[in-house]
Order: C-alpha cells, then sequence, then structure tokens
C-alpha cells in the first residue's frame, strides 16, 4: 500500500469528526464574507492546505488534519460571528453620547428612521461603535433574544449588493452575490426581534444604495436605521428631495451633534493630564487648558458664523504632551533619615 493510500484510510478513521469541522468553517466564511485565502493566511496555513481539507483530499499531504482544525477552531472562537460587543476604549460621557444614545434608545422602541450628523472631529464614529457594543453587552445578557445595534461603515462609492453584504457579515447572516437570498436571511434571523441599523458616513450612500436598504425598514422584521454622517448628510438630503421623497418622509427627526462644550473640554483635558498640571501654578495650568481648547476650535464650514472644539485635534494634542511628558519621580521612602557616620 502506497503512502498516499494509507494516508487515506487514516483519513476514514476520522471522517466523522472531519466532516463537522469542514461544515463549521464553510459556515463561518459564508457569515463572515471572509474568502478561503483571507482564513487560510490567518489560522497560519497556506490556502493550498486549506483548500485540500476542505475538498476532501487532505490525503495528498497527511494522515490526520486535526492540527488544521485545531488552528481553525481557535480562530473562530478567537472571532465569533456577529454581534459586535467589544469595548473599544474609554468613552468620556459628553453631551454627544448622551445625545447618541437617546437616540439609539428611540429608534429601538419603534421602526422608523433618523438622521444624526455633525461637524467632523466630533468622534461620531467612535461614539456610534461603543453605544453599540454597550448595547449589545447589555441586552445579551439579559436574554438571546434582547434588543440589538449593528455599526455598518459606509465606504466610498460601495454599491447595493456590497452594502447588504456589509449588513448580513456585521449581524452574523450567511453572504453570497445574491442581494435577494440575503435580506431573506436578514429576515428569518432577525424576525419578531428590534433591530436598528446604524450606517456610519451615510453621505456616501448611493441613491440606489437608500432605495436598497429601505427595504429593510419598510418590510418584516421592520429594521430601524439611523443614518449617520457629516453636514453633507443633510445636504444631500435636501438637494435631492425630490428624488428621495419617500426616504425624506420616513426620517422623522433629524438630530444636530452640537459638539464638545468648554466645560467638557476642560474636564477632559484634566483628567487626561491632570498630573502635569498640578505641578504647574494655577495660572500656568488655566494658560495651557484655554491654549490647549483654543489650538482645537475650527471654523464650521457649513455655518460660518460658528465655531466648534474638534475633539479629535485636542485628544490628539493631549496624546503628544503625554508622550513627551517626563515619566513621574518616585517618592523618597518614608522612615527615620540615618546620617552616616565619618
Amino acid at each position: 500500500m502506497n503512502g498516499k493510500a494509507s494516508r487515506k484510510m487514516a483519513l476514514e478513521d476520522e471522517r466523522e469528526f472531519d466532516t463537522a469541522a469542514r461544515l463549521r468553517i464553510h459556515d463561518y466564511l459564508a457569515r463572515t464574507g471572509l474568502s478561503q485565502p483571507d482564513f487560510a493566511r490567518r489560522i497560519n496555513y497556506s490556502y493550498d492546505t486549506l483548500r485540500l481539507f476542505l475538498t476532501d483530499r487532505y490525503y495528498r499531504i497527511g494522515a490526520s488534519a486535526r492540527n488544521v482544525i485545531a488552528a481553525a477552531d481557535g480562530y473562530m472562537q478567537e472571532h465569533p460571528i456577529g454581534t459586535s460587543a467589544r469595548i473599544l476604549g474609554e468613552l468620556y460621557d459628553t453631551r454627544n453620547v448622551q445625545i447618541i444614545r437617546d437616540t439609539i434608545e428611540q429608534l429601538l422602541r419603534r421602526p422608523v428612521a433618523y438622521m444624526l450628523y455633525g461637524a467632523p472631529g466630533n468622534q461620531k464614529s467612535f461614539a456610534l461603535e461603543h453605544e453599540v457594543a454597550q448595547l449589545n453587552l447589555r441586552e445579551l445578557a439579559a436574554s438571546d433574544k434582547g434588543r440589538q445595534a449593528f455599526y455598518v461603515y459606509v465606504r466610498k462609492n460601495i454599491r447595493p449588493r456590497d452594502i447588504i453584504r456589509r449588513i448580513a457579515v456585521e449581524c452574523g447572516c450567511r453572504v453570497n452575490a445574491q442581494i435577494e437570498s440575503m435580506i431573506s436571511e436578514l429576515r428569518f434571523r432577525f424576525d419578531g426581534r428590534r433591530v436598528v441599523l446604524i450606517f456610519d458616513e451615510a453621505q456616501r450612500l448611493s441613491i440606489e444604495c437608500l432605495e436598497t436598504i429601505q427595504e429593510l425598514l419598510d418590510r418584516p422584521p421592520y429594521f430601524s436605521i439611523l443614518l449617520a454622517g457629516s453636514q453633507d448628510l443633510k445636504t444631500k438630503l435636501d438637494e435631492f428631495s425630490a428624488t428621495l421623497e419617500q426616504w425624506n418622509s420616513r426620517i422623522i427627526a433629524r438630530v444636530l451633534l452640537p459638539g464638545l462644550e468648554k466645560q467638557e473640554a476642560r474636564g477632559i483635558i484634566e483628567r487626561e493630564i491632570g498630573m502635569l498640571l498640578l505641578q504647574r501654578t494655577s495660572d500656568d495650568a488655566n494658560h495651557l487648558i484655554d491654549k490647549l481648547i483654543a489650538g482645537a476650535t475650527v471654523p464650521d464650514a457649513f455655518n460660518g458664523n460658528r465655531t466648534y472644539i474638534n475633539i479629535r485635534t485636542l485628544t490628539n494634542a493631549l496624546d503628544q504632551i503625554k508622550a513627551t511628558a517626563p515619566p513621574p519621580t518616585d517618592p523618597e521612602p518614608a522612615g527615620e533619615k540615618v546620617e552616616a557616620i565619618s
């Protein structure tokens, strides 16, 4: 018996185990949108090795695929499908964040559409992702049928099939080339549940994309939809009001983010570099705070009479200060001082 035949016979003893693993991997790829070459690279195996396993031809190179399966299972457990519940970092509870949190709560009550917009640099994206993760952690801990929210980032020049594909991936549904089948999967998965779909940078959505996702609002399971973006989003909906008449009639609230207030900015500065400020006189500390706020204050491109504090600019400046600050010195150990004996 040659080597290939003996390996094939050995694999027969593991057929049930291998078949179950193949089904798990195929399902994972279908729900995440990962290609086989991408998945192979992430589990540190060659595409040829993974392909031979998935097509039941692993006997050509080995007598057991248990190591490949273990690597695949380990990756899939570390990167589970579905609801985002990963907290990305600390989020300051500013007025902007409170508005975002309240808006998501309103959308969870019934199937409606809202628009949320604001000037660049207000960390809208970070706040949205954070609030989605917090909601999903809280709701899924209470019930596997809890309310959910999904964050979908809109890239430039995205097409209708691609936006539905991104929704399916974020929701942990199977993806393929057909819009209709992906929408059917979404309907089946979330039947009878309250779900909010959040589209960030929604000003990039074409009219065709908007018309495609409108079905998710109008038909079961009746998702709520939040179109979030810059002030370009409001301009787009206003300029194409005739073409987008149905969308304009469905958006029952247009929420403007006010931006970071001076007192909020001061609180962030004091929290981030408070120890450095304590090393200065009161006047010097206040001067530095005022300087940082002034440096982050920019004109509003959509309203020439208004300025706002760009939180991204502010936090970047604070990061630079912390990176160049000298390390704290250790205090002198407490205890009785002993003089040297000459």
